[in-house]
């Protein structure tokens, strides 16, 4: 007898059970020895995801089952599929076999709560009570009657016994929990999506060391400047790299707070390729707080760290959007940050930490065993999910052999805060914070090093605040009188667009650039190439740049006066960094200003308590980037939000999975991937078949409460994708057609 796994479907065969759970098994089983290879938990952490792997589709052997199996009708099963396998693998009763079990239990449904199952008694882990489709009495009877027939076809299937567990021990963590889901999913899809007929995944090796060399070469090979303040900042930015390149790759934290244009992009990376050589590490994670700043570092590093012969978007590869999939015929689409350096943002690595969910945890265990660069940590998270992602990054580093560099110009340093840390088990002990080692070091060569950074940052811009709330006419008037070329980033989307807008019909298009999230990847990087080009020429001055804050931080632009709508003091100085980046201005300035809501610009209530500690900051003549540590500190304990810290801390400690992730938000709302108008998405209206990366040009990420306002349309042949049917242009992108709905034209609902 043919035991099935997956049914006809898209022109592709039924795919044998045997087929399925061998090639599968053997996939999880490499990937989860590569990802904890050298680590005192490989050997029964792979044991575990390899029990999981091979039963979690244990109940498809169900006569009831395989007849829906064997007909391409696409009708669910008929029988719940989960149970079964579950129930063996707790059934085998060692450590790894419970750890399996509860894999197993979760590869469809996500990790559950914890102790949630355990107060279910004698129902724990097995099928749900109030589950629409399925009776749970009736699944766990029908399990106890058939599982011994389900074991014998498995068995016939694979042509030798069922696995059996050794007595290994293993206390897991939350975090071991979502990395070894990761492994499963990620061979259980990864399978499915290749028999349905998706191309093989490329993944090149890191060969740190010969990047580290081709690297060096790129360095040694830019440009040092005309003039002698030019000549000055690029031997000081070689004097930066050489320190970095060479700094101790013992320590797996270490903290990096170089000023802006010290070359922190090539620094740390030929600190992390030193340290992924010398500790055998997979690959390099660089994390970005905005979209934007992918762009610039993706085409850094690919004109950096190609070897001959190598396709530079398999090597360096740019994750803009979450694109996780569950359906089988889009997960070929799902994101899974296999190629050596991958480029991301703070929101899709630190949301993918904290998820429960095998689409979005499968791309998760290539991250352990590599080199993480959280750049502009400052900007990377709100403050109050800073502690637990802390801790996770700690959990990679200490268990998991990550090495970690967390860098940024205006350093807030949370881990000497003791609000950063659980309470600790014992009443009225101090919390145990600590200090990271500095990556340039502490001797005097490095110290002066710094102090000749520190110099010219501190030259180089002014800091001002404006003593008035301005209208959008008052800020337009503001803008236009300011020396130009001008930069002005605003706290939302529908802000930065209504500015936008009004300023072209103020002060004529042609004097206006805009940049924000309402723009595809695609759009955004030809827009900011044209204002590379811009301020390149030198006669072209007048003219100004609205955006959001994806432009603060980690763009290589530089302007002659900055405007930012009032935020946080790290933002603040970020943008400063976007102005006389280079030095080339004798004097230059940055406004902080606060707006009266008009015109349909209204306050971001996230940015009430860090733009009210700013003001103290500006009154005590503090605005610096010594004061980032204290303005955090500030911004946490007003905020009230110490006790959704410690919820936090405890959710996760206990397992409570769907609590972690509805609590541990960066974006305040969840999202749907929408593809914008044109030639691509009518390619795939027509049954095109795209690949991750170009989803990922032509995609922009809309709040899924807006689905019925907007009118997204949902793709048939790609659930979970959507079509943009409103207006969209190369200036404002989407909001072009969401200020014509009629609540958010007048300013009742609120896009950031």
């Amino acid at each position: 007898m043919v035991w099935l796994a997956h049914s006809a479907k898209g022109g592709s065969p039924a795919q044998t059970y045997g087929d399925h759970v061998q090639r599968a098994v053997a996939k999880a089983r490499e990937i989860a020895s590569s990802a904890s290879h050298g680590l005192p938990q490989s050997a029964a952490f792979t044991e575990s995801v390899g029990l999981a792997t091979e039963f979690h589709d244990l109940g498809k052997l169900d006569d009831d089952n395989q007849a829906v199996l064997a007909t391409p009708s696409g009708k669910p099963l008929p029988r719940e599929h989960v149970d079964a396998g579950t129930k063996h693998l707790f059934g085998l009763g060692t450590p790894t076999a419970c750890f399996a079990g509860m894999l197993a239990y979760s590869h469809h449904r996500g990790l559950p709560d914890v102790p949630g199952q355990k107060v279910r008694g004698a129902m724990a882990w097995r099928a749900e009570e109030g589950n629409p489709r399925f009776d749970a009495a009736e699944v766990v009877e029908r399990t106890r009657i058939l599982l011994p027939n389900y074991l014998h076809r498995h068995s016939e299937a694979l042509g030798r016994p069922p696995s059996t567990a050794s007595g290994m021990p293993f206390k897991l963590s939350a975090l071991d929990l979502r990395l070894a889901l990761s492994c499963l999913a990620e061979a259980d899809h990864g399978d499915t999506a290749r028999h349905y007929g998706a191309p093989p995944v490329d993944t090149p090796l890191l060969h740190a060391q010969a990047r580290l060399a081709r690297l060096d070469a790129y360095v040694a090979s830019l440009k040092s400047g005309d003039t002698a303040r030019e000549v000055e900042r690029a031997a000081n930015r070689r004097a930066h790299y050489e320190a970095c390149r060479n700094a101790d790759t013992t320590p797996s934290l270490v903290e990096c707070d170089s000023p802006v244009g010290s070359g922190k992009t090539t620094a740390v990376m030929a600190h992390l390729l030193r340290a992924a050589h010398t500790k055998g590490l997979r690959r390099v994670f660089v994390v970005q707080p905005f979209t934007n700043i992918i762009n610039q570092s993706v085409d850094t590093y690919r004109k950096a760290l190609i070897l001959e012969g190598e396709a530079p978007d398999h090597v360096v590869a740019a994750h803009h959007h979450k694109t996780d999939f569950d359906d089988p015929m889009t997960r070929a689409l799902t994101t899974r940050w296999h190629a050596p350096v991958v480029v991301t943002t703070a929101v899709q690595f630190f949301e993918t930490l904290a998820s429960n969910q095998p689409a979005s945890l499968r791309k998760l265990h290539q991250v352990a065993r590599s080199a993480i660069f959280i750049d502009e940590a400052h900007a990377a998270l709100p403050a109050h999910l800073w502690p637990l992602a802390w801790q996770w990054l700690r959990q990679l580093a200490e268990r998991w052999g990550c090495q970690v560099v967390l860098a940024s110009g205006s350093l807030a340093r949370f881990w000497t805060l003791e609000e950063f840390y659980p309470e600790p088990v014992k009443p009225g002990a101090p919390r145990q914070t600590r200090t990271l080692p500095q990556l340039l070091g502490a001797t005097q060569e490095a110290q002066a090093l710094r102090a000749r950074l520190d110099a010219g940052e501190s030259r180089r811009i002014k800091f001002r605040q404006h003593p008035d709330k301005l209208t959008l006419n008052e800020l337009l008037e503001f803008l236009i009188a300011l020396p130009g070329p001008r930069i002005a980033v605003f706290n939302t989307v529908q802000s930065a667009a209504i500015v936008a807008l009004a300023l072209a019909e103020r002060a004529g298009r042609e004097k206006v650039e805009h940049l924000s999230t309402a723009l595809n990847p695609l759009d955004r990087e030809t827009t900011l190439a044209r204002i590379k080009a811009r301020l390149i020429d030198k006669s072209d001055t007048n003219w100004t740049l609205v955006a959001t804050s994806l432009v603060e931080a980690g763009v290589d632009l530089s302007f002659r006066t900055g405007v930012r709508e009032s935020s946080g003091l790290p933002s603040l100085l970020q943008l400063g960094g976007r102005v006389n980046r280079h030095d080339e201005y004798e004097e230059a300035e940055v406004w902080s200003v606060s707006l009266v809501p008009d015109s349909g610009i209204r306050p971001h209530q996230a940015m009430r308590i860090p733009a009210s500690v700013l003001a103290r900051l500006f009154a005590r003549d503090q605005v610096t980037p010594d004061t980032c540590t204290q303005a955090l500190k500030l911004e946490v304990r007003e905020a009230s939000n110490l006790a959704l810290v410690g919820e936090l801390f405890k959710a996760d400690s206990a397992k409570q999975f769907p609590d972690v992730v509805e609590k541990f938000r960066v974006i305040a709302s969840d999202t749907v991937t929408v593809l914008t108008p044109g030639p691509f998405l009518d390619a795939i209206k027509n049954g095109a078949r795209p690949d991750w990366k170009s989803l990922q040009s032509h995609c922009v990420q809309i709040w899924a409460t807006k689905k019925i306002e907007f009118g997204l349309t949902p793709i048939e042949t790609y659930p979970g994708l959507y079509a943009w049917d409103l207006a969209y242009d190369d200036f404002i992108g989407y909001m072009a057609g969401a200020l014509n709905v009629h609540s958010v034209k007048f300013g009742e609902t609120l896009i950031v």
